[in-house]
């Protein structure tokens, strides 16, 4: 068993007592290669979550430049970091580069003559799970990192060999680990497809009455509110509270919002209030319903959210109607109304022209207990993989840790 020293540094802990701690500037130099008038002879190259990918120049998803002539050269075996809003962790990336290509003028690109720096990703990707990026930057000042406070972040300095003895270790280990967790997220992507399949099949497949949703619902636009720091902290639902859930039901599952003025009751959501996503930028989730329950205290909703309001319970269960409005048939009605695939946003008018078939009221609630019963069963299995993708993940983050800082010795 190897002999640890502390390290000096509290989110690193100890090290093997042969190894130093070094600042970043020790190995790696930052390099800004702008690409200028050669813009036609590279690449584009992204810096995801997934790591460094290939982009095409003509990708209009997210931001998008006019010209490409300012962004920088990303060499072969570089890392690339992106350390821009450190408040929203999700934002801070880091990536190490399999390619030769363009990649934004924000990024930091950090630079050496080794051949091979995998190692030095895994440590840096250990500092990326740990959030020490943002805290590091999370001082009330500024939120990012620049290259010159990346060059001062220690880290170690070990022989060649055994970097690259543990970088191949983690290759094995880290791609095992993520190919269960791929496995897993296809099973739970297969369910939610055979979920609404089953939600689909059962709610179109009886016969009753037809009519247009303008006919038994009454439909309001949200509010839109400003930023404040003073006043009345009340729930608010906003877009990105909708997820992929289908009711909420929990004073956690909304947002907060702070309001100055009284908010007219015609703005306030009651049990059983279906919302739509009026408008995202996510085309996807333009068009999505959930349905608000138990709501005991004061509730608004988003200005980019529709409230569909049921006006006739007495033959129409509320229920019934959120099934529907999970089923194929819905969104095709949508895309057909909207002139194509690429609903940009929905509107009352939109809305109130979907047509919709329904049985007795009897029918629509046995349908829904049957629904009900199975979806929960499908819901769970769901969960349960969910659970295992997060028990795996947190092993791969502790697995890095404790190898880049020697605390596992690896052979």
């Amino acid at each position: 068993m190897r002999e640890m020293k502390d390290s000096g540094v509290e989110w690193i802990g100890e090290i093997p007592k042969d190894w130093e701690i070094v600042p970043t500037k020790r190995f790696f130099r930052n390099i800004k290669r702008v690409v200028g008038s050669d813009v036609d002879n590279y690449e584009r190259l992204a810096l995801t979550m997934n790591g460094v990918i290939k982009r095409s120049k003509e990708d209009s998803e997210g931001l998008q430049p006019e010209k490409f002539e300012g962004y920088q050269i990303l060499r072969k075996n570089e890392l690339v970091f992106k350390l821009i809003d450190l408040e929203n962790v999700k934002t801070s990336r880091v990536g190490l580069s399999s390619y030769t290509g363009l990649v934004s003028p924000a990024y930091i690109v950090l630079t050496n003559e080794l051949e091979d720096n995998r190692y030095y990703y895994y440590w840096f990707k250990f500092l990326y799970y740990n959030e020490v990026f943002n805290h590091l930057g999370g001082n009330g000042v500024r939120s990012a990192l620049n290259a010159k406070d990346l060059s001062i972040i220690p880290i170690v300095s070990i022989p060649a060999y055994m970097q690259n003895c543990i970088a191949n270790y983690l290759d094995e280990k880290c791609t095992k680990i993520e190919g269960i967790i791929a496995l897993q997220q296809k099973s739970i992507e297969k369910l939610k497809a055979y979920k609404m399949s089953l939600i689909n099949e059962t709610v179109n497949s009886t016969t009753g009455t037809k009519c247009h949703l303008g006919y038994i619902g009454a439909m309001k636009n949200g509010l839109n509110f400003s930023s404040i720091l003073e006043g009345v902290k009340i729930k608010f639902l906003g877009v990105g509270d909708f997820q992929d859930n289908f009711i909420l039901d929990k004073l956690d599952m909304f947002s907060d919002i702070i309001i100055v003025d009284e908010i007219s009751e015609e703005y306030m959501l009651k049990d059983g209030d279906i919302i739509f996503v009026r408008s995202n930028g996510s085309k996807e989730l333009v068009g999505r319903s959930v349905m608000v329950k138990n709501v005991n205290y004061p509730l608004t909703y988003s200005g980019f959210c529709i409230r569909f309001r049921n006006t006739r319970m007495d033959i129409i269960d509320s229920n019934y109607l959120l099934y529907f409005f999970r089923s194929f048939d819905f969104r095709k009605q949508l895309e057909k109304n909207s002139q194509g695939s690429n609903i940009n946003n929905v509107n009352q008018e939109l809305l109130s022209q979907i047509d919709f078939t329904f049985p007795n009221i009897e029918l629509q609630r046995k349908v829904v207990c049957v629904l009900d019963a199975k979806c929960k069963k499908i819901d769970n299995i769901i969960c349960n993989k969910a659970k295992l993708i997060d028990k795996l993940v947190d092993y791969k983050k502790s697995l890095i840790y404790e190898v880049v800082t020697g605390k596992r010795e690896v052979k």
